[in-house]
């Protein structure tokens, strides 16, 4: 369900990041007319000016993401495989997919351990498995595992003894893509520029323009989506912390009622928790949660199982949505 979010929320910002600022530049009447001066010189510069900042943001920005981190990744792994804390997981359903490579096994587990507090918690890894004869990854099998105690790396968690590489192709690969979308961001530079300056130079350039408003849109989006994530799916900040250093424990739904809120159909609940702590103290807390039709069900249960942080019982969450 989170992955759902994540794409519908993708595609959702991005159709409103780029096509739709140009659909309605283009087609409300652009640019300046033969009568018409323009943006001031020092206004149209100050305009560009920000284009330029704001495209060279975001372009720094995919650099990062699609080329350096998987080098930031490996160092983090390393890292991890050396300070980590190990533990071992059961493994509870093990699948095959479609192969990398020759003579490798790629499977998706799910595995059971103990968090920091003894509960017991799954994990969803995607392994190679290069020794399939073997079977180290079959359903009932145990799998160390090195988990960062401070929560803060990328991933936190991997397979004790893993190996870790770069994959040169798929490296050059990205940078070829990062350079597209760099030449394809100069090129609507030139386009506009062609189309519009009618000998006035720069003068056309407004704030409404795409080339402000696009980079400006995915900015304010990219920070608002990871927000707009946890508000409708109900999902704290620190639902990582929850997991690895929350206790469970069964809460009495009180009440469940609707929001008045629906994403693609589906509507927003606000729950009404009372639970007790490991010390037999009683608590309340407020949820909300986007739940699917086929789920509503659980709106009419008597109890539900959540996390909470023994420091702070007031900080809960859904088992099911750490559940992987």
């Amino acid at each position: 369900m989170k992955g759902f979010w994540s794409y519908f929320w993708f595609i959702y910002m991005l159709f409103f990041a780029i096509p739709f600022p140009m659909l309605i530049y283009y087609n409300t009447g652009y640019g300046v007319s033969d009568g018409d001066g323009g943006t001031q010189p020092w206004l149209a510069l100050t305009w560009l000016t920000l284009s330029v900042i704001l495209w060279g943001i975001l372009i720094q920005r995919w650099f990062r993401k699609w080329i350096v981190l998987p080098f930031i990744m490996r160092k983090n792994i390393l890292r991890l495989l050396k300070e980590g804390v190990r533990k071992n997981a059961r493994v509870l359903t093990s699948k095959e997919l479609p192969a990398e490579g020759k003579d490798v096994v790629t499977r998706e587990i799910t595995c059971a351990l103990e968090n920091f507090c003894g509960t017991e918690i799954t994990e969803q890894l995607q392994v190679n498995d290069t020794k399939p004869e073997l079977h180290r990854y079959e359903v009932g099998k145990t799998v160390p595992l090195v988990i960062d105690d401070k929560l803060k790396a990328v991933p936190h968690l991997t397979l004790d003894g893993v190996t870790v590489g770069i994959k040169a192709g798929r490296i050059i690969m990205m940078c070829l893509a990062w350079l597209l979308v760099v030449a394809a961001i100069a090129g609507y530079y030139v386009y506009s520029y062609m189309l519009e300056n009618h000998g006035r130079g720069w003068r056309f350039i407004a704030f409404y323009h795409p080339l402000i408003l696009c980079p400006l849109i995915m900015l304010v989006s990219g920070i608002g989506l990871g927000w707009l994530l946890k508000l409708f799916t109900g999902t704290p900040g620190n639902a990582l912390q929850l997991k690895y250093y929350g206790l469970r424990t069964d809460a009495q739904i009180v009440s469940a009622e609707q929001t008045g809120t629906y994403i693609n159909e589906q509507p927003q609940v606000r729950f009404e928790l009372r639970y007790q702590d490991d010390a037999g103290k009683t608590h309340t807390a407020s949820l909300k949660k986007i739940v699917p039709l086929l789920d509503l069900g659980m709106t009419r249960q008597e109890s539900v199982p959540v996390f909470y942080l023994k420091e702070n019982p007031q900080q809960v969450i859904f088992a099911s949505d750490i559940a992987d």
